[in-house]
């Protein structure tokens, strides 16, 4: 069993699949370094220094599930029942896909300096000294993590000012 994906979904997969009796082979596949965690405390309490980061709490050795972090998935070969990764070729007899969502990308901003992208430990790492200088901060887009940014944002001393596409946040 093959689970690409290594946040919320991805991990409940695995571990669910050990707690429901399964004892083939489980792999678990990251792209990014890191250990394996939740995205919610990324958008506060990473960014307001809080917390350091935000791990699952669980032995993924003692579950004998095994983690190939900073491996991105490239590609499906259902046919042959591989799954192309930037680490080379994992054969599967299973996949599950729990890759999360993309996050909205504005056309236009890529690389324009001051605007910035939140969704991973590393984007949080890379905003907390923005925060910390409290400058004037726009979030676009008003769901969880925008939200949450916002929150964050005003906490740390910055003006907010959100912009939602809908006509309601969240």
């Amino acid at each position: 069993m093959v689970v690409v994906g290594a946040g919320m979904a991805g991990v409940q997969t695995a571990v669910a699949l050990r707690e429901q009796g399964f004892t083939g082979p489980v792999t678990l596949i990251g792209a990014e370094p890191h250990q394996p965690y939740d995205r919610p405390p990324l958008s506060k309490a990473v960014l307001l220094g809080t917390a350091e980061g935000s791990a699952f709490d669980v032995d993924f050795e003692a579950l004998r599930i095994t983690l190939r972090l900073g491996c991105e998935a490239l590609g499906v070969r259902p046919g042959d029942h591989v799954l192309d990764t930037s680490g080379g070729p994992v054969p599967y007899d299973r996949l599950v896909l729990a890759t999360g969502a993309e996050p909205v990308r504005l056309p236009g901003a890529d690389g324009v300096p001051g605007v910035h992208l939140l969704r991973t430990l590393d984007d949080a790492e890379r905003l907390r000294p923005v925060l910390a200088r409290q400058h004037d901060v726009v979030v676009v887009g008003a769901g969880w993590i925008g939200a949450e940014f916002a929150t964050a944002a005003r906490e740390a001393g910055c003006a907010v000012t959100v912009v939602e596409a809908a006509d309601r946040p969240l």
